[in-house]
């Protein structure tokens, strides 16, 4: 499924198709990981020439509208937890298109027991948490401003989403995921095209998230608004099981100028623990100081 802005094991291989000043270069580059295993500044060996033909054709934007990620660091015993994520849904329904929402579970609330069985943490979930430093959930972050290191109350998201929702965009996001149910294949292909200038590095993050499982969490009666406790069969959304390329992201333009524009494609086996057709990819365009320029999600399968 195509996505535009303008308005557990892995085997990768990626093509990058350069459009600079709209000359077209192609060039080829593999690698392996694991899933949710990071890369802090992979350097890719160039190998072949990849076949044009084989993406899609997309045309630089003109111009964009600045999306904005919010991430919630919840867990399944947090029972604080449930109010924070009708926030997050409310954003993302105010905002329909322009909020993406990305439900992270860390912490020690995030811990297994008898009645909480499945760890739904992996290592992405757990260097972002790393990266706030924060002892309690829920807590969130809004584009990861002014660094990723902060983080917000969740009375605080919708006044800084607010404030975010109209700035002028940096980068524009393409986005196209396709899916194969036979041989577990997927590929993704990115495009970004860049409005302004940027000094330093900019890194695309693809991580993967998951719709509609059911499983058990904690909603306290004295929340706001007020739980019946332990719920067995609870729907969790938009939750991190992984990533394609890292928590971090891969370097995909180092100080680019207006106008430039560039094409990526990743190729990888799915995970047959995710559910293809609840799960949806968020690409997520960044600085060096782990600020997001830009982020998009598109539905794996639909």
């Amino acid at each position: 499924m195509q996505q535009i802005i303008g308005h557990s094991h892995f085997r990768i291989t990626s093509r990058r198709f350069a459009f600079i000043a709209r000359v077209p270069i192609f060039a080829c580059l593999t690698w392996g990981l694991f899933s949710c295993d990071h890369l802090d500044d992979p350097v890719l060996e160039v190998l072949s020439a990849c076949d044009a033909s084989e993406a899609p054709e997309f045309t630089a934007l003109t111009s964009g509208v600045q999306n904005i990620l919010v991430e919630d660091f919840t867990a399944h015993q947090c029972g604080n937890c449930p109010p924070a994520g009708l926030e997050l849904k409310a954003l993302e329904e105010e905002y329909p298109g322009r909020v993406v929402p990305l439900s992270i579970h860390a912490g020690e609330l995030a811990n297994t027991n008898e009645q909480f069985p499945i760890d739904w943490r992996c290592d992405e979930g757990n260097q972002f948490w790393d990266d706030i430093a924060s002892n309690l959930n829920p807590v969130g972050r809004v584009n990861r401003l002014p660094e990723e290191s902060a983080f917000l109350s969740v009375a605080q998201w919708s006044e800084e989403v607010e404030a975010l929702i109209d700035n002028p965009a940096v980068a524009g996001l393409q986005l196209e995921v396709d899916y194969d149910d036979i041989s577990g294949q997927a590929t993704i292909h990115a495009h970004v095209t860049w409005f302004f200038g940027l000094e330093g590095i900019a890194r695309l993050a693809l991580l993967i998230a998951e719709n509609n499982i059911v499983a058990p969490q904690l909603w306290y009666p004295q929340a706001n608004p007020p739980g019946p406790g332990f719920i067995e069969n609870f729907n969790h959304e938009h939750l991190l099981r992984g990533s394609v390329t890292g928590a971090k992201g891969l370097v995909v333009a180092d100080s680019p100028n207006a106008g430039d524009a560039e094409q990526f494609c990743y190729a990888f086996d799915w995970n047959d623990n995710w559910d293809a057709n609840h799960s949806e990819v968020i690409a997520i365009l960044t600085r060096d100081n782990g600020s997001v320029i830009q982020v998009l999600s598109a539905h794996v399968a639909e």
